[in-house]
């Protein structure tokens, strides 16, 4: 594996990150033994995958807690080993609040601000779902015991700790807004028109910003063909899903049913 062609392959802003995502793939091939990363935003995530997929003798997997997590981690593993989610080192915390001391209502930024505010560094903290009786953080399974132990306060709110296995972490169901509409075409342009309500020169202008992603990755090209599946987001406008694509009217417009979030 000659590292520095593979660095090549990324963006300037990418190749210090994917350099830490090569030396754990090698330092798996070299002991023979199952490897982590530190937790990696979704894009980064997805687009460091489909690279080191593609290395000979290694599995690679990524996961990040839930089949939902925008954080994740990519493990590495010998092809002779198994590598399942249960080989990533992360542990869920379990905050509970005492809204008789405190604000009620917190945000993702003020559990996030409290954690880090501990001396923790970000890539070792994954998703954090923000419920109404609790909040749910996945953290890197060398720091659970220690955000569970020191973690009193998120703002000026008591909170409590637990720390639990991931795999009994029960999910809300994510709830879909459907929408049944037509469009002019599968491109991107024309789908994010329809999804977000905006013109397809205003989402152009999105693309050219390079803030629009599909399946979280940043997309250049407006006339990218969507297919059933693929999730569509715009910084600042939120998300949309591709669910279905339908028959074509008399006009030559696509039926489809987008779901926002």
């Amino acid at each position: 594996m000659q590292k520095e062609q593979w660095l090549k392959k990324m963006q300037p802003q990418q190749r210090l990150l994917f350099a830490k995502v090569l030396d754990a793939a090698q330092s798996s091939m070299i002991h023979h033994k199952k490897t982590t990363t530190d937790f990696i935003d979704r894009e980064k995530s997805s687009i460091f995958f489909e690279e080191v997929k593609q290395i000979q003798y290694l599995q690679a997997m990524t996961f990040g807690g839930s089949s939902e997590s925008e954080r994740r981690m990519i493990a590495f593993a010998p092809d002779n080993m198994e590598l399942t989610e249960k080989d990533f080192p992360i542990k869920a915390l379990h905050i509970t609040k005492n809204n008789k001391f405190g604000q009620a209502n917190l945000s993702h930024r003020d559990y996030l601000g409290s954690i880090l505010g501990l001396g923790i560094d970000r890539a070792k903290v994954g998703d954090i779902i923000v419920l109404e009786e609790e909040t749910i953080c996945y953290i890197h399974e060398d720091l659970a015991e220690y955000v569970q132990m020191t973690l009193e306060f998120v703002s000026r709110t008591k909170v409590k700790v637990s720390v639990s296995d991931i795999f009994v972490v029960t999910l809300p169901e994510k709830v879909w807004k459907y929408h049944a509409m037509t469009v002019a075409s599968l491109r991107l342009d024309a789908v994010a028109s329809a999804a977000f309500h905006i013109s397809r020169a205003k989402v152009q202008q999105h693309i050219k910003k390079e803030i629009v992603q599909v399946n979280w990755n940043t997309v250049i090209n407006p006339s990218l063909l969507l297919k059933e599946g693929d999730m569509i987001s715009i910084r600042g406008f939120g998300r949309a899903k591709l669910f279905e694509i339908g028959n074509v009217t008399k006009k030559d417009r696509i039926f489809v049913t987008i779901g926002r979030e």
